[in-house]
């Protein structure tokens, strides 16, 4: 094992490392040894980390760089992101492992304006409190911190990574994908700062994870690269806090399936359980969700959710996204195959369910627990769900638990009411454009 002090690595907090940790890699590579962060706080820009393992020990910081110049722009475009700027990257290698009980903070909170808040347009005014809960206005900053593109068989267990400014760690196009015992803390201000995100991957267990972040804790998509499947995904025993949704699955034109999510416990999210299809060219397929404890607090501000516990939208979506990254593949269904059974419930807003033209199918909902509980931000968005990025709007009645919109086809068995009711819309939505 390589360690980077012997490159002339300073851990002061101070001194910048980049080259020297990447000089410490760079010799990893052609030993096929890893490279050690000792004890000590060391600041870095990007590293190539180029097939390298890295091993953090107890006491050990890896800590971004202040400074925006020390993240130069990749050859890598993400769909929305733009050009990558990260601090780690891991790019068509394979056998990489990421682990230890150290410490990478990517510190955030220097690229924002933390005095400053995003407060959105509101049915009411924001009182102090609110505009508290609202996010840091949105400037320059790394956008993907630690990420992985195109490589097999890795690894990140153990550390903890904090104070991400944007996505923290992200899997493009990876396959045979193991996080394990992670905490992620990251502020709950900060816009976009998710803690993990699959996109397009194949092959992934997230276990024993503790994940608390201002935006999505765990995203599966297929952003990278639409006409890719991101599939066979595990996700258990995990401890999940979002302001925005704790697990979403599916997202615009992704095609996810297979996948298995069991004994989590979600809370004070602002969405909990979220399946997001667009209307068409978009299927989420192949879900099981057991054994979970979801609870919703409505986080005022520009996030994502209204307070659902659990959230299922197969409609238009993809206004903000350009023509030519439509696919050309259609599917005869939005969301098929789910099943969620056996979820104790507390939440701000109702359950929802809702498609058109009989896009969601064969999904069952069995052994739920729910209750509805006061919330005192309901009023800033409504009494409905919130679509985003989607523009539908429906009406929600307080005393709704479940809602599910006429044409979705939906089982439920074995649904504990605490004094609210079960509504099926029969009528249209007059809010779908």
């Amino acid at each position: 094992m390589i360690n980077i002090m012997e490159f002339g690595a300073v851990g002061d907090g101070v001194t910048l490392n980049t080259e020297s940790i990447q000089a410490a890699v760079d010799r990893a590579s052609e030993t096929r040894e890893a490279v050690m962060i000792p004890c000590g706080v060391f600041i870095t820009g990007t590293v190539n980390l180029k097939g390298t393992s890295l091993y953090l020990e107890s006491g050990a910081v890896l800590k971004g760089s202040e400074n925006l110049d020390d993240y130069p722009e990749q050859d890598y475009i993400h769909n929305e992101l733009g050009a990558l700027r990260a601090m780690l990257i891991i790019r068509d290698c394979d056998h990489v492992t990421i682990e230890g009980s150290g410490t990478i903070d990517f510190s955030g909170r220097a690229f924002y304006d933390t005095s400053a808040r995003n407060v959105p347009d509101s049915r009411v005014p924001f009182n102090d409190e609110q505009i508290s809960e609202c996010t840091y206005p949105i400037g320059q900053r790394p956008n993907e911190c630690l990420f992985f593109h195109n490589s097999q068989n890795i690894v990140v267990r153990g550390i903890k990574i904090i104070d991400a400014p944007c996505w923290t760690i992200s899997f493009h196009e990876c396959e045979n994908i193991k996080v394990i015992g992670l905490t992620i803390d990251t502020d709950l201000n900060m816009p976009n700062n998710d803690g993990m995100h699959f996109c397009s991957c194949k092959g992934v267990i997230v276990s024993d994870c503790n994940i608390s972040s201002g935006d999505d804790c765990i995203a599966i998509s297929g952003i990278t690269n639409w006409e890719k499947p991101c599939e066979n995904i595990v996700i258990t025993n995990c401890i999940l806090r979002s302001c925005s949704k704790a697990i979403v699955i599916g997202y615009i034109y992704s095609c996810v399936r297979n996948v298995a999510i069991s004994n989590c416990i979600i809370k004070e999210s602002n969405r909990g359980l979220c399946i997001m299809c667009n209307d068409e060219s978009s299927l989420v397929e192949n879900v099981r969700v057991t054994n979970m404890i979801i609870d919703t607090v409505i986080r005022a501000g520009n996030w994502w959710g209204n307070g659902e516990p659990i959230f299922m939208m197969a409609v238009k979506h993809d206004y903000h996204i350009a023509a030519n990254q439509h696919p050309e593949y259609k599917t005869d269904c939005a969301i098929r195959n789910v099943c969620i059974d056996g979820v104790s419930c507390t939440g701000e807003n109702a359950i929802g369910i809702i498609g058109q033209n009989g896009n969601i199918r064969e999904v069952e909902l069995k052994n739920i627990n729910y209750v509805r509980k006061p919330s005192k931000n309901l009023s800033l968005k409504g009494e409905t769900f919130d679509f985003s990025p989607g523009r539908v709007d429906v009406d929600i009645p307080r005393s709704c638990g479940i809602y599910v919109s006429r044409d979705a086809e939906a089982e439920l068995k074995q649904i504990n009411t605490h004094e609210w009711s079960v509504i099926t819309d029969q009528s249209p939505f007059s809010g779908i454009s």
